[in-house]
């Protein structure tokens, strides 16, 4: 999975991009150089080491998230394009977008728009995107006018009404798209299509309090419903706590109003907003975790292992981490009848554990 970072100048998209995949760049007051960052995030899940325990594995692999933090225009020169053209082909890469908006003050740190205002600031993000996706149709769409074949005019139906959405203003994530219709749409990796989840930086001052920003937020926002997630961090600090033992972080935190460190929320909100679940591989050699899509069968589970496994599936033996921990082993966990056999349409659940048999 992988996430854009994207934001005005100076929200601090640096500083998250560091607590999320542990870097250490440093990029104060706008001072360091403009460049595209890449990073990983290992998301912690202790079920993995509880499964690890009673299987023998002897590694463990975390799921992970690509994150791309996207440097903000300050060139006033660049004004006119937000985001430069070999920076827009990154983003249509990626899963989706992680919108960073200040709500922090700081008078050290100037806003290049002149105040804060993170509803405003989440308008014109939307707007760049909307701007950029409506010149891809165009092109397009003059490109398919010269054709005049039948076989393009659903795309050419579809496309017009994307166009229309953009005329209104309207990011395509609002749009009513059904499955075939979001086939058609995929290769164009659309920006305001992808999904979006907005992170609202704020201060110590304003963090107990992120809830009710994130509500009025959330209220005001409109043209801004649909495919979207809200979450609330104070970069600055939780970037200075990171490396404090876990007891004082913890208790900063509590301080702060935040149950969870940054990483945690964020990607508690991604999974929300994605509607992915995680299921687990585990013998002696090691333990795994895989995301996929709510509801996903177990053949697209041994999908997203290798394409071998799907196309050779004959079963899947299937248990909850939980029922093998209460166990102690598998050979008690067979005694107990709860390992069981399921076929290609077995929908998997949150925290299975998967060993699946195939044959090529």
């Amino acid at each position: 999975m992988k996430c854009g970072i994207v934001g005005p100048p100076l929200a601090g998209k640096t500083t998250l991009f560091n607590i999320l995949t542990g870097s250490s760049f440093s990029d104060q007051y706008g001072g360091g150089k403009r460049e595209l960052r890449r990073g990983m995030a290992r998301l912690a899940d202790p079920r993995l080491e509880a499964v690890a325990h009673v299987t023998g594995s002897a590694k463990i692999t975390p799921a992970t998230v690509e994150y791309i933090d996207i440097p903000g225009v300050t060139d006033e020169k660049q004004q006119g394009e937000p985001y430069p053209s070999h920076y827009l082909s990154e983003l249509r890469t990626t899963d989706m977008l992680a919108l960073l908006l200040r709500e922090f003050k700081d008078d050290r740190i100037p806003h290049q728009a002149g105040s804060i205002d993170p509803a405003r600031d989440l308008i014109d993000a939307t707007l760049e995107f909307i701007i950029s996706d409506h010149t891809i149709v165009e092109h397009r769409l003059t490109k398919l006018a010269k054709i005049h074949s039948k076989s393009f005019k659903r795309e050419v139906e579809l496309l017009e009404r994307c166009r229309n959405a953009f005329d209104s203003g309207t990011s395509l994530r609002e749009l009513d798209l059904g499955e075939e219709e979001r086939k058609i749409l995929n290769p164009y990796s659309f920006l305001s299509l992808k999904p979006l989840l907005v992170v609202v930086n704020v201060d110590e001052e304003t963090a107990p309090h992120a809830g009710d920003l994130l509500d009025r937020l959330r209220s005001s926002s409109d043209q801004v419903a649909k495919n979207v997630g809200w979450v609330a961090v104070a970069a600055g600090i939780e970037e200075e706590i990171r490396d404090l033992e876990e007891d004082d972080r913890m208790e900063f935190l509590d301080e702060l109003g935040f149950k969870l460190p940054a990483l945690d929320r964020i990607i508690e909100a991604t999974f929300s907003l994605l509607r992915l679940i995680t299921f687990i591989t585990s013998s002696d050699k090691e333990t795994r975790a895989w995301s996929i899509p709510a509801g996903s069968s177990a053949v697209q589970a041994a999908r997203a292992i290798h394409e071998d496994f799907a196309r050779g599936f004959i079963r899947a033996e299937v248990y909850h981490w939980n029922e093998l921990v209460e166990a102690g082993s598998l050979a008690r966990l067979r005694e107990l009848g709860k390992l069981r056999l399921e076929g290609k349409e077995y929908i998997v659940q949150d925290g299975d554990v998967l060993n699946i048999r195939f044959n090529i």
